[in-house]
């Protein structure tokens, strides 16, 4: 009987969890262009990227940001995934999908360049100038609404991940990995 209370308790915290991930993440995936509270760690990575990729030359430079804010929560999750934990690998793959919001907005303001930047020059929007080098900046809104599409699916997808042993099992019974 203890046992089953135990389940139960570390049930109903995997969930409430997976709630405040929800409730973290689902502010970019409704106003992607706006700032929120993962956006301050995201910009971490993302300049973190355009340093570590600058000797691969320009472009993967200017990709490198966007690029390595998706790569290290993705990368956090598998590594939680190589260890059997699903749930700390949904909960990283939720962080991923609110970072793709969150580069889905920056994609789509390319044309635009009215987000505001670190640098406070628009000019030095990594998108424009990916997106103008290639001649393709009136992809960016849709390609911008693409990747919001796919950072719904991805966060969907992850939470589902995340409590796949609860969803699978009866509640009272063992929780499976």
């Amino acid at each position: 009987m203890r046992a089953e209370a135990s389940a139960g308790v570390q049930r109903a915290g995997r969930w409430v969890g997976a709630l405040v991930a929800l409730l973290l993440a689902g502010p970019s995936l409704l106003a992607p262009a706006e700032f929120h509270v993962l956006d301050h760690v995201n910009l971490i990575f993302h300049e973190a990227g355009h340093m570590l990729l600058m000797p691969l030359g320009e472009t993967v430079m200017l990709l490198g940001g966007s690029l390595m804010q998706l790569l290290v929560p993705l990368a956090c999750g598998a590594a939680f995934l190589t260890r059997g934990d699903r749930y700390a690998a949904g909960l990283m793959g939720v962080w991923a999908g609110q970072s793709l919001a969150n580069v889905s907005a920056y994609v789509a303001d390319a044309r635009d360049r009215a987000l505001p930047l670190i640098t406070g020059d628009p000019d030095t929007h990594d998108w424009w100038q990916l997106l103008g080098g290639w001649g393709a900046l009136d992809a960016a809104p849709g390609l911008g609404r693409l990747l919001l599409a796919l950072a719904f699916a991805l966060v969907v997808g992850a939470v589902l991940l995340a409590l796949w042993g609860d969803l699978s099992e009866p509640v009272g019974e063992g929780r499976g990995r």
